[in-house]
């Protein structure tokens, strides 16, 4: 069974520029080696083990010192959102923004459980899987007349 950590979805996009001040929202991109459940079944000496492993949880750390637990697996960013902060309630994700300009690392820590039933046994166990995307802030200065 391969897991993996967050295929991270971010507003501003990989690539583009922020703005100092204004949310950055952050989601895991569904799948079921990202966001699960997902199961796999190995046999030997004629004893089958099954696994089946789901999302606890993915704590998103903002490279500024924020980290966050967010619904999970958060909400794809919507231009009809503009610049409202995330809303844990509405299953966002994210911070109302940076205070420096910069490039900041968001790593996602994805917590695993898994659960394995097989030769008349069962168990838990927990694993976690990490992803990084970088997030560059700038700032925006308005000219006079």
């Amino acid at each position: 069974m391969r897991l993996l950590g967050a295929d991270i979805g971010i507003a501003p996009k990989q690539g583009g520029t922020g703005t100092v001040g204004v949310p950055v929202w952050v989601w895991n991109g569904p799948s079921p080696q990202t966001t699960g459940p997902t199961s796999a079944s190995a046999t030997a000496l004629g004893v089958t083990v099954t696994a089946t492993a789901t999302v606890q949880d993915v704590v998103w750390n903002f490279g500024n010192g924020t980290s966050v637990s967010c619904p999970f697996p958060g909400t794809p960013y919507s231009p009809s959102y503009g610049l409202t902060p995330p809303s844990k309630a509405s299953g966002q994700c994210g911070i109302a923004g940076y205070s420096r300009v910069g490039e900041y690392a968001v790593t996602a820590t994805t917590t695993w459980a898994v659960h394995w039933v097989g030769g008349g046994q069962q168990g838990d166990l927990t694993t976690t899987r990490s992803s990084q995307a970088a997030v560059r802030i700038g700032e925006l200065q308005v000219v006079g007349q």
